[in-house]
């Protein structure tokens, strides 16, 4: 199989999408060649079989030049590519598909976000296949949809034998989606010695809005002086994740791959999230009103019933989310 790939960022060092950059090296062990084209393109290292192209976004070109460019590149490269997967923009479908109809391509989309959209009703119209981490990717059910899993590398997010000194964590953009307030009025209730890291910034100006939003329920709670927050290299993730005491998740929609990090590194997790809530055990599932309890008897964990539960988490990630298993199905399913 030779594959075209589409996303949004090409590079390894952003701090949302950096690790697809990992994606791409595992589809690239597994076929023949792999075709990328970008929106974005920054710091990347890939092997001899995959070619990397970019939309020249980060040069500031505009939609309609990166429209023009992709038909330009998909039309050159398309004897190097039998198959088309899109990464997350299913607008990106729309815009190919009369193209790659024409050319007889074989199309499939990833997409993990419960919201939905006509780009994503549409776009599943023309696919053979939608695949995503869990029955949660799409807003509805749809005989397309193929559950392939997360794709978590862990054996870069491994799992370290203590997490009782650092702080506690939470992962991801500073967005209403991830429901912050909820864990700042859980961490509220928290021993007072202990301190709340957010690794995650804004993009958008609503984030802005809701950054101060957050920044205003800190000082509410008194808890001010004990929260921080600021985006991070994706090289940091798991040293951060390995050294957290407890990691705090409330994100609501698709599965959120920063819980599954997290359980890949063993910490201990508390999570509202009703995507999450099948891929967790029973004492690491809260409600909102329920997370600062949760968070409480899991702090209180001895060290070998921590260390029980560590392991739990690890191996539901190992089995079910990891890296090679969901890039070993999407191969199969595509093939």
């Amino acid at each position: 199989m030779t594959l075209l790939i589409v996303t949004q960022n090409v590079d390894s060092t952003d701090p949302i999408l950096g690790f697809f950059h990992q994606w791409i090296e595992a589809f690239s062990e597994r076929i023949d060649s792999v075709v990328v084209v970008g929106q974005k393109v920054g710091r990347h290292s890939f092997s001899s079989n995959v070619s990397v192209q970019s939309l020249r976004k980060e040069e500031g070109k505009s939609v309609i030049v990166q429209v023009l460019r992709s038909y330009g590149l998909f039309w050159k490269k398309r004897k190097d590519y039998d198959t088309v997967l899109v990464h997350m923009t299913p607008i990106w479908i729309l815009i190919g598909a009369p193209l790659w109809i024409l050319m007889r391509k074989r199309m499939y989309l990833w997409y993990e976000i419960k919201r939905g959209s006509w780009k994503l009703s549409l776009a599943m119209l023309l696919v053979r296949k939608v695949f995503a981490a869990t029955e949660h990717g799409i807003p509805h059910s749809s005989k397309k949809l193929v559950v392939v899993g997360h794709g978590i590398d862990t054996e870069i997010f491994a799992k370290t034998l203590t997490h009782s000194d650092g702080p506690v964590v939470s992962l991801g953009r500073i967005t209403r989606i991830k429901n912050y307030d909820v864990i700042l009025r859980a961490f509220a209730e928290l021993p007072a010695d202990l301190q709340l890291f957010i690794a995650g910034g804004t993009v958008t100006d609503a984030d802005i809005l809701e950054e101060k939003r957050l920044s205003d329920l800190a000082r509410e709670l008194g808890i001010e002086d004990r929260v921080s927050h600021g985006w991070v290299a994706p090289d940091t993730v798991p040293d951060i994740l390995q050294g957290a005491r407890l990691f705090l998740h409330a994100s609501q929609g698709g599965l959120d791959k920063a819980i599954l990090q997290a359980m890949s590194c063993g910490c201990p997790c508390v999570s509202t999230s009703v995507a999450a809530k099948s891929s967790l055990p029973e004492e690491c599932v809260a409600s909102e009103d329920s997370m600062a309890a949760q968070a409480k008897a899991l702090l209180e964990l001895s060290d070998h019933d921590q260390e029980a539960l560590s392991d739990e988490l690890h191996s539901i990630v190992e089995h079910t989310h990891s890296l090679p298993t969901c890039i070993d199905r999407l191969v199969a399913e595509m093939q």
